[in-house]
């Protein structure tokens, strides 16, 4: 088994709560903690708490996070059917760095830690713990792109100092960016096998279908869910060999080959049909 630990702003794209599906019942991960970060992280761990309970998992702690360091910070846009005011107060007492470090110091074995939203937890606790980078088997990130002329990111572009500072931390870090996993999507023609997931899977349909309709489209990616399968392996998205590193420019996270000893590697190819099906079986898996 693979310890995990998910660090995700749920709440916004409905990736995150696919995500937060396939962590949970993917037989291969021990989901050991949830943590919430960007804005309002009461409100994500609410949610991530009614998520969890419907897949019927109970044991989990969920922290939320404390904003900092964000820019542009979004303003949930209800595309999940969760009120914003929600708070739910089995949430833990710990803060989501506080949590992370229990979780990796009590671990018999090495953690994942997955972020799929801004990093900005995972900089805070390299920064103010930096010993615990020993418990960690490596850091899955979704976020950035090869191509810093396109448009910012989200993840890495809210928090691009955090981003390129867990990037650079020179443990081992597995990147799944833009351009690699927006080729990963679920289709509205999809909606009926996720409905018949138990437990969540009216929620899971419910949100997708939301979402579809907000955006006008019938297609959208699954960036962190694709991501967070390097947590386990290559079978899904091939790593490119080259170590590299992660700079700062003009508000973007721009990557390059590292000059020296780096544990930063980038995806740089996905098997779309084979993740896709991955996916989709894996939420169907029974609570």
């Amino acid at each position: 088994m693979i310890s995990l630990i998910l660090d995700t702003d749920l709440g916004d794209d409905v990736d995150d709560v696919f995500a937060l599906a396939y962590a949970a019942r993917h037989p291969r991960f021990n989901l050991c903690a949830v943590t919430t970060v960007l804005g309002n992280t009461r409100w994500r761990a609410a949610l991530a708490l009614r998520l969890l309970d419907e897949m019927g998992v109970h044991d989990v702690p969920v922290a939320a996070g404390t904003a900092g360091g964000e820019i542009n910070t979004v303003t949930l846009s209800g595309d999940v059917v969760v009120p914003t005011g929600a708070d739910d107060s089995r949430c833990d007492p710990r803060s989501a760095t506080e949590l992370m470090a229990d979780v990796i110091d009590s671990a018999p074995q090495p953690v994942w830690l997955a972020t799929i939203g801004p990093a900005t937890n995972a900089a805070v606790l390299l920064a103010e713990q930096p010993e615990v980078a020993e418990g960690l088997a490596g850091i899955v990130m979704m976020g950035g792109r090869h191509e810093p002329a396109f448009p910012r990111e989200h993840n890495f572009g809210t928090n691009p100092t955090a981003a390129a500072a867990v990037c650079n931390h020179g443990g081992n870090v597995r990147v799944g960016d833009y351009v690699v996993t927006c080729q990963a999507q679920l289709r509205r023609d999809d909606l009926p096998r996720v409905r018949q997931a138990s437990g969540v899977g009216s929620s899971l349909a419910t949100m997708l279908e939301t979402y579809f309709d907000r955006r006008e489209r019938d297609w959208t990616s699954m960036y962190d869910p694709a991501a967070l399968t390097l947590a386990l392996d290559e079978t899904f998205l091939t790593l490119d060999p080259t170590p590299m590193q992660a700079d700062v420019a003009d508000g973007q996270v721009r990557f390059a080959p590292a000059g020296g000893p780096s544990g930063l590697r980038l995806a740089n190819s996905i098997d779309t049909n084979a993740f896709h099906d991955e996916l989709l079986s894996v939420i169907e898996r029974p609570a």
